[in-house]
């Protein structure tokens, strides 16, 4: 048992660049199970529940107000291509912060650095208007996030590098 760090490798205001670059991480992965993949967004409010839900109405909502039956709510949503994962982010975004996670990823073995093949902690993450992995607090920006095992640092940074990208922050406690 443990937790992933993420360190965040872009933050923009384009929600397009975010997903290439998430894209062109997913080519680096091999994938365990490929189905690993959901969106999460919070509504906090009648007016967030009723759009998000009618945006995407598979999705699953799940109460955290007073005795769990009242705001604020968690939606998520299983995804099963990065253009669906795509089209439903994009359409969350517009309403709310939100999140997609890819879980259940192999990141490839580094041997120049020492890093076996990782699956355990290998997720890949873009927070939409947000700058923290849980959607925290609102921000104008978008930002990808690499998880991976505490401690492989390097490996973020090889990952970011695979990419043309870089690592642009100290990593957070993840999942």
């Amino acid at each position: 048992m443990g937790n992933t760090r993420a360190w965040p490798v872009l933050r923009t205001t384009d929600l397009d660049e975010a997903l290439r670059l998430a894209e062109g991480l997913l080519s680096v992965a091999s994938w365990y199970r490929p189905s690993g993949c959901y969106l999460d967004a919070w509504a906090r409010d009648d007016d967030e529940l009723r759009r998000l839900t009618e945006a995407r109405p598979g999705a699953h909502v799940e109460w955290y107000g007073e005795g769990r039956t009242t705001l604020p709510a968690s939606l998520c949503l299983n995804v099963s291509s990065c253009d669906e994962a795509g089209k439903a982010l994009k359409t969350w975004a517009d309403i709310t912060r939100c999140y997609v996670l890819w879980h259940d990823l192999k990141w490839p073995a580094v041997p120049e650095l020492g890093l076996d093949e990782e699956y355990k902690y290998a997720e890949l993450e873009v927070a939409c208007n947000s700058r923290d992995i849980h959607c925290s607090e609102w921000a104008a920006e978008h930002t990808v996030f690499i998880h991976a095992r505490p401690g492989h640092d390097e490996r973020a940074a090889w990952l970011a590098a695979q990419v043309n990208a870089q690592v642009v922050g100290p990593p957070e406690f993840g999942w």
